[in-house]
Parts: structure tokens; sequence; C-alpha cells
């Protein structure tokens, strides 16, 4: 935050005692992890030999020609360089949702270790760059997938594998590329994050110590795999059930969190928070959560706490440009991405002024100005830009919210906010986004930016009265056979509206929306490659989710 001055910063050592909040799911974003600088990597040349997050340990091995096996950690896009010299760059461009940081990994030999046991769900996985235009186009190394024709039964996948006290749990296969389909249009190189459950159930976690990686491939030379064994992961331990989740987290009286755990973000329900916390500084940006009501203090050392003392608990925004990041749910839309929208829990968005925002602009201070100043006149203004943002990081929608607004010919009607203000329902009209982004503007603007305090204070109300997944387990639906190998029945109470086939990495292989109207339906499963899918069938009472094996 660019306004802190040195006695400022130092004053934060002096706040007092601050909460440690019982975190209900910790994501590894990588985004809190430092890089030198935006589109470069760290492939291990500082000796680093891994990295460490949140008591996670991602191995790593540089060779002295430039080579490394295990991890490297990456905000690299460029997503159309073909060859080694690009082998730190995810085909995305970006990490999950348009973030910075991620994760490259190549060779068998890449793991990840847990300081103790955790609950881990899965990550996002996609391919890198070097891997997905080599097996689109080839090199003098490897072939083009699907070959002249197209018809070589190309794969390329990789096989993770998890472990507790040094015994094999469980595994579970990911395709990065599949080109074994009878019809030629539903081969795919996978240019997209999908998720990866890593116990094949997207309803139950699962208590490891350790993950290792393993590529497999149809590709295959005399000295082995010919497709380079290079994949990207992003957002490890993001939700994977998105009914389950918990939309309160809690925190103790008169105190605040501000991200000094490392964990590098809240996770609430199916809402991620992201923080970044500065250790050398005592300092953080993005989300903090806080129960400080001190609505009188002025300045920095009150910068947690509300003007509004209404809410027993909210959220602090540090920064002129903050967000809020649902679970990253492309091409699952109809299942889970409009309950994102709508919640499974119904939820509003309401905002207010800190209390040090507020006062700063009442008041004025060393840095900033008294707003309307000396006789009231100034047309200033304090606002909030809301973007709402989809999945391939386009701006869907621009709300503009005012903090404070001294714009007007009355200056009776001049104002600063201290009332939450409503500025979001989600209802089932809402538009598939997947991240808001909140970017603050000022008209009292200095040589180094905004003067105005960079915080607002954000809350988030749910009704849980209205859970769609509290209602959805009363939907009552049967499928058989179960393993299956040519067809599964579907067999309802309520008249079947639609019925979707989903595969374990998020993508939707069949779809019969608006076509189903029997209580009775049996789905083609002859094409399917064995493995583990779900069946999504919407009723007209509700949805179930059945998971079914095709053999």
């Amino acid at each position: 935050m660019k306004r802190q001055s040195l006695f400022a910063l130092a004053a934060a050592f002096c706040l007092g005692v601050f909460a440690q909040i019982d975190h209900q799911r910790v994501y590894s974003t990588f985004d809190n992890l430092p890089l030198a600088k935006a589109d470069t990597f760290n492939n291990g040349a500082d000796s680093s030999l891994g990295f460490n997050h949140y008591g996670r340990f991602w191995n790593n091995t540089y060779f002295s020609w430039g080579g490394f096996s295990g991890w490297a950690l990456s905000n690299m896009k460029d997503t159309v360089t073909a060859g080694f010299t690009n082998q730190h760059s995810a085909i995305t461009g970006s990490g999950v949702s348009g973030t910075r940081n991620y994760m490259v990994s190549t060779g068998n030999g890449a793991y990840i270790k847990l300081d103790e046991t955790q609950t881990i769900s899965g990550a996002y996985f996609t391919n890198s760059t070097y891997a997905a235009r080599d097996m689109e186009q080839g090199s003098g190394f490897s072939k083009k997938f699907g070959g002249t024709d197209g018809n070589d039964e190309d794969f390329f996948r990789v096989v993770i594998s998890s472990y507790l006290a040094d015994e094999f749990l469980d595994s579970t296969i990911f395709y990065l590329a599949d080109y074994r389909f009878a019809d030629n249009s539903k081969d795919y190189i996978l240019k997209d994050w999908r998720y990866v459950d890593f116990n094949n159930n997207l309803s139950s976690d699962i208590e490891i110590d350790s993950i290792s990686f393993r590529y497999e491939g149809s590709d295959i030379g005399s000295f082995g795999l010919n497709t380079p064994p290079y994949l990207c992961m992003d957002d490890f331990n993001a939700i994977s059930f998105i009914e389950a989740s918990n939309p309160f987290v809690n925190i103790g009286k008169d105190t605040f969190y501000n991200g000094s755990d490392d964990a590098g973000g809240i996770s609430a329900g199916y809402l991620f928070f992201n923080n970044s916390f500065n250790p050398d500084w005592n300092s953080w940006s993005g989300w903090s959560l806080s129960s400080k009501l001190d609505n009188t203090t002025p300045g920095y050392e009150n910068q947690f706490g509300c003007i509004n003392t209404e809410k027993a608990s909210f959220y602090v925004a540090g920064g002129q440009r903050t967000e809020i990041r649902s679970p990253y749910l492309e091409g699952r839309e109809n299942l889970l991405f409009k309950k994102l929208v709508v919640g499974p829990y119904p939820m509003s968005i309401s905002i207010t002024n800190s209390t040090y925002a507020a006062l700063d602009m009442e008041q004025g201070s060393g840095f900033s100005k008294k707003f309307g100043g000396t006789d009231g006149n100034d047309p200033d203004y304090f606002r909030i830009l809301v973007n709402y943002i989809d999945a391939t990081d386009h701006v869907l929608k621009v709300d503009t919210v005012y903090l404070a607004d001294f714009r007007f010919e009355h200056n009776s009607q001049d104002y600063i906010l201290k009332d939450w203000l409503d500025i979001k329902t989600f209802d089932q009209k809402d538009l598939f986004f997947n991240k808001i982004v909140f970017t603050l503007e000022s008209s009292d603007v200095g040589m180094f930016g905004m003067n105005t305090p960079a915080y607002f204070c954000l809350s988030t109300d749910f009704d849980m009265t209205g859970s769609i997944a509290k209602s959805n387990k009363a939907i009552q639906v049967l499928a058989y056979p179960n393993p299956t190998l040519d067809k599964l029945n579907l067999q309802a109470e309520n008249l079947i509206e639609n019925v979707q086939i989903i595969s374990l990495d998020g993508r939707v292989l069949e779809s019969g929306q608006n076509q189903v109207q029997s209580k009775n339906v049996t789905v083609n499963t002859r094409e399917l490659t064995p493995g583990i899918y779900f069946a999504v069938v919407t009723t007209s009472k509700g949805t179930a989710t059945k998971r079914f094996v095709k053999q």
C-alpha cells in the first residue's frame, strides 16, 4: 500500500495480539510465493531445492545446463513458442482464473511432501506450452498426436498417487491429451485448467502426507517417453465439492487476522479471499478478517476498524485492487457454476467504509485532504469499480459504488458512506462469472498515486434456509448397472429434464438439456473410456449427482 510511511509501518508492530483463524481449507495458490518480476520463473537456480507453502513442500533439482526436475515456480505467459526454450510456460498463459503464479513440473521424480498428515482434496492441472505445442505439431524427437490422418490413438497422461506413512492409498489417472476416441472430433490436447480429485471422490477428501507424479504416453522411443513430460498445477487443495462448503469463518471478538500465518488467503464456503503478507514489514494486502469495531480512532493504527458497528465480523480490503475468487468450474456451468452465482447458499454482498478511510476523508491527514476542501465545495469522491469477470479473465459487467461523493450541487447531499450498502444479491438470472475485482479510485491523487487510504469493509450474508445443497439431498435417483459397460439406466421419482455425463477432469461429455421428459432414462456409455464419471440428473424437483464406473 503506497501511502504507508516508515512511522506507520513501525506502528503496526504495536497493534497488539491478532487472531489466528481456524481455516476451513487452505489453497496453495502460489501467488504469495515471490518471483523477481512479471513473466519470469524460478527453476531452482537459486539452490533452494524446492518450494514451501503452509506445511507443503514441492521438490526441485536444478541442473547446471539450465534444466530442472521436480517443480518450478512460474508466471510466464508465452502460449505460442514451441520447444525446450519455453519449458516454464503454461498453455493457459496464467494461473487459474487469470492469477499470476503457478507450478510447472517435469520428470517422474516430482512429488509433494506434507509436514504432517493433511486432509487434501485435489488441484487444478493443465499442459505446459512446451508439451502442448509438441503434441500439436510434433518435433524432431516426438510425433504429432493423431498422426498424419488424425487416427493414431495417442495419449499423454499423468498418474497421481497419494501416500500416508509410506503406504500407498489411492491414485488417479489424468489425461493431458487423448486421441483414442472413435470420433476424432472428441480428440483433445488440454489447453484449459481442469480439476483433478486425488481420490476420485468429489464428496470426500483424503488424509495423506505425500503425493507422487508419473507420466505415461503412447509416443515411446528407445529412451522412454518422447512427449515432453511436463504439466502445470495451481490451486492445490482447492474446493472439490461445492455443496459441502462451509460459508463461515470464525474469529474472536475485537481482533483481526491479516494473513501472518502465510496461508495466502481465506476460504469461506465457495469463495476465496486472497491475502499477501510481508513478514519483513509486517504488512499485508488483499483481504483481512476483522471484528474490530473501533469507529472513532483515526489513522493507520486503526486499519482493521469498521465505521459501522452493526456486524460482528467482516472482511477488510487493503490495496487499490482486490478480488474475490470462486472455484474455477469452466465447462460445468449447469452443474456447479450457476450454483456459484446463486451459491449453495443464496448470498448477498454489502460494503461500507473502514474507519481509517472514513475519518481520513472526514478530517484529512498529513497525506490526504479533507473531502470537500475548506469551504466544502471541492467535488471529491471515493469509489469502487466492481468488475464481474469470467473464467477467461474477460470483464462481463462493471458497477460503480461510491464510498464518498462530494460532487453534488448542494453540499447538503454530500456524504461519506457509514451504513452497510448491499451491492449484489445473486440470483438465477446472473451472468456466469467466477471472480469479482474491486478497484478503488479517488479524486485525491498525489505524485505516488491515490492519497485516500485504499481500504473498505465487505460482508457476505448467506441465507442458510434457502440452501440448494439441502434441497438437493432429498432428490432420489437410481443409477444402474454400476459398474457399467454399454449403458447406464437412470431412474427418478420425478420427471428427468436434463442429464449430463461429466468426467473427473470436469469436461461435459454428454448433455441432453431440455430433451428428456421421463422418469426413466438410458445413457449410452459405450464410447466412454474406462474410468470414473458423474451423471448429473436434473429433475422437476432438483438436481442429483451419481458417481459411476465405466468398465
